[in-house]
Formats: structure tokens, C-alpha cells, sequence
């Protein structure tokens, strides 16, 4: 009964190759049916609004919803002829360093502490992330009063120590108030990065350690040769990430300062948002970010080329 409804051997191996072949020609398609969602996804919340942003950069529109014109490239020409929007750009940029500098010490320095097998360095690994967790208001309103001329307990220590004559108004002054700002947003920030450092660390070979040190390696030869190449790729890519994301900081410059004194603290995200919502110029301020879109994209690819850890 078998013998007699198999398919003679020729007949079996055209079907073989005819699945093989339906098989090969439906492979791109069905590979396309799989990333439909993913690029349509892509279009609703990345391409559209930039070309939305692109098309009223080219407007004089002043209120959302509100009748507007076209003109072209005049809001582009404004931005970049106003000092203004460059003065913001480079307060961007010590912001920038500052954050990078000033939270990649604190936050290395936290991970190595974390990494001690001390009772107190393992309880930290929990409570450590406390300041990250809190949020960015509560931020605002500890660093103020934290750095309060008049009550301030920072301004109370450094007085009673001698290292200050008198206290400092660090807010209200247009020489410290961007340094006071970069410490606050610091102190919010390194919790993230100590522990995604810290993470990285635990992967590295204690062997590594203890050939170092039967070979007579003094603490700082072990973290300049083991600690520091290990950790390079998390260190480049936290880099990247976390600069992008400073640079956007909006929340914390404004709560605090608000851009000032006297614009000393004036970033372009809140140079954007003053020229939108208060000056109630939004297509120069699509302009203005459009511009900015640019010269981040420009350091992003700047950072990648030179600072990419070799292999």
C-alpha cells in the first residue's frame, strides 16, 4: 500500500526544489513583514516630528495653532546671527565639561568605594541610588537651600572652618552660579553612572589583581593598567550617552536658576525654551533646535572618532 502512493523519485525531488525555491523567494518579504512595525513605529515617533519641527522652522509661527507664513530661511539667518544663541551655546559647552569632568571623578571614585568588600561599601550599593531617585524639584530646592547665602548649611562649614571669610550667594552670583549649578545636577546624576561603572568593574578578573600585586604593583599601577583599560568600552559609551543628555538638561538650570543671573546659566535648552514660550517666537525656536539637532549630532561624531577605545 506504501509502495503504491509514493510519489516516484523524480517527483519528490521537483516538490524539494519547489519549496526551496517559494522558500528563497518569500525570504525578503517575510523579512520585511518583521520590520514593517519597528520602521513604522520609527516614522510616527522620530521622522515625523523632526520633519514637523523642520516645517515650522520655516514659519513665523508665534502661538501653536495660530495662523502663520512662510519664510523660508529667516529664522535660520536670525539664529545664527544672533550673539545671543552663540553665547548659549558655549555656556552649553562649559556645562558640558563641567558635568562630564566633574561626574566622571565623583562617580569612578564612588564605584571604587563601592567595590571594597567593607560592610558600609555593600550597604551603599543599595541606598547609593537615592539621589538619582529623587526628584528633579526636590533637587532644586536641596541645592538651594544647601547653598543658601543666609542659611545655607555648605555656607555654615566652609565660614566656621575659615576656608570661606564670608558666605557665598553662589545663585545669585554670575561667577559661581553656573559652578553651584554643575554641582547640584552632579550630585543628582553620578548615582546612575557610579553604578553602571561599578558593573563594569565586577567583571573584571580578581586574578588580574593578585598577579599585580605578587608582581609588587602599587594601588595606583592596578587601577591605571587594569581598572581603567577594563572599564574603557563603558567609559566611552557612558560618555556618549551621558553627554548628550547633559547637554539637554533643561529641568535642573531652569528650576534653580532659571537662566540667570544675568543669563550666566542661559543653555540652549532654556535659550529654546524662553524664545518659544516667553518670547512667543516658536518658529525661530524650531530654528534654534533644529541648529542645535546639528551641533549635537556634529560632537556625537566628533566624540566617537577620537575618544572610541581602541581594540
Amino acid at each position: 500500500m506504501t509502495a503504491a502512493t509514493t510519489a516516484p523519485a523524480h517527483l519528490q525531488g521537483w516538490r524539494r526544489r519547489s519549496r526551496h525555491a517559494l522558500r528563497r523567494a518569500y525570504a525578503p518579504l517575510i523579512g520585511y513583514a518583521l520590520l514593517a512595525p519597528l520602521v513604522l513605529w520609527m516614522l510616527v515617533v522620530l521622522v515625523y516630528p523632526i520633519g514637523n519641527l523642520l516645517a515650522l522652522s520655516l514659519t513665523d509661527t508665534r502661538i501653536v495653532g495660530a495662523p502663520s507664513a512662510f519664510v523660508g530661511l529667516d529664522n535660520y539667518q536670525a539664529t545664527l546671527l544672533s550673539a545671543r544663541f552663540w553665547s548659549a551655546v558655549q555656556r552649553s559647552i562649559v556645562w558640558l565639561l563641567g558635568n562630564v569632568v566633574l561626574g566622571t571623578v565623583v562617580a569612578f571614585a564612588a564605584a571604587l568605594l563601592l567595590r571594597q568588600s567593607w560592610r558600609p561599601a555593600q550597604q551603599a550599593r543599595v541606598w547609593i541610588l537615592l539621589p538619582w531617585v529623587i526628584p528633579t524639584v526636590a533637587v532644586a530646592v536641596i541645592w538651594q537651600w544647601m547653598l543658601n547665602a543666609n542659611y545655607g548649611v555648605i555656607n555654615f562649614v566652609l565660614t566656621a572652618l575659615d576656608v570661606i571669610a564670608a558666605p557665598l550667594n553662589v545663585f545669585g552670583s554670575k561667577e559661581l552660579t553656573m559652578a553651584g549649578t554643575i554641582i547640584a545636577n552632579t550630585w543628582h546624576w553620578f548615582p546612575l553612572s557610579a553604578v553602571v561603572i561599578f558593573g563594569a568593574m565586577q567583571n573584571i578578573p580578581q586574578e588580574l589583581y593578585e598577579a599585580a600585586r605578587l608582581d609588587g604593583a602599587s594601588a595606583w599601577a592596578q587601577f591605571r593598567f587594569i581598572t581603567l583599560p577594563a572599564t574603557a568600552k563603558t567609559m566611552f559609551a557612558l560618555g556618549l550617552v551621558g553627554g548628550l543628555w547633559t547637554l539637554n538638561v533643561f529641568d535642573t538650570i531652569y528650576l534653580v536658576t532659571r537662566g540667570g543671573p544675568a543669563d550666566a546659566t542661559l543653555t540652549l535648552p532654556v535659550l529654546i525654551y524662553e524664545t518659544a514660550f516667553k518670547g512667543l517666537r516658536i518658529g525661530q525656536a524650531a530654528a534654534m533646535s533644529v541648529v542645535a539637532i546639528g551641533l549635537l549630532a556634529a560632537l556625537a561624531t566628533a566624540y566617537a572618532r577620537l575618544m572610541a577605545p581602541k581594540e
